[in-house]
């Protein structure tokens, strides 16, 4: 008899001292946090059964994340609230979950749900506006800050990176389809 399989989307931010851990450091830190709370993980099947847990886009060491999303995968439904409030007690500094939601079965992947993202660049001064609009378009720039959207369907952080020196960046990722996600926040 197959085993019921529910998916769990949760939002978080990554910033601070936590802009430094690599996405594969930060996937293994969600996995032992949530092992920490007794999440009911829904194991792949196989000689070497893991947690199921699917990241949203990659995000650079280095760039604060304001919006980000993963989803895990549960053998029985649990109170979305509850488990907020137990992780964000014991989550790194940096890292908070701001809401989580059951999906549906037939919504699309968190990779492609990702379809915009807002890059927020902070230093003095900024970069040019037309030295970064090769990225994407420019939404705002002031003396401080430049804000551009790029489309995360062929989108590279290379070019950005080199831009980096000492900005401070931030993303924020444009979902779609919240509308779908039954939880905390969404309705």
């Amino acid at each position: 008899m197959k085993q019921q399989t529910y998916r769990l989307r949760v939002f978080y931010e990554k910033r601070g001292v936590s802009v430094v851990i690599s996405q594969k450091d930060f996937a293994k830190i969600i996995e032992r946090t949530l092992r920490r709370v007794d999440f009911p993980f829904k194991f792949s099947e196989g000689f070497h059964p893991r947690p199921r847990l699917s990241f949203g886009p990659p995000l650079p060491v280095n760039i604060a994340g304001l919006n980000e999303a993963f989803e895990v995968y549960a053998v029985r439904s649990i109170d979305e609230q509850e488990l907020l409030d137990r992780v964000n007690s014991i989550l790194p500094r940096g890292t908070h979950f701001h809401r989580a939601g059951w999906v549906m079965p037939s919504l699309p992947s968190l990779v492609e749900s990702a379809v915009t993202a807002t890059y927020i660049l902070k230093g003095n001064p900024p970069p040019a506006p037309e030295e970064i609009a090769v990225l994407g378009e420019v939404t705002s720039a002031g003396e401080n800050h430049l804000q551009i959207l790029v489309n995360l369907k062929n989108f590279t952080h290379a070019p950005l990176k080199k831009m980096l020196g000492f900005l401070t960046v931030e993303r924020i990722i444009h979902w779609s389809n919240h509308e779908k996600i039954r939880g905390t926040d969404f309705n």
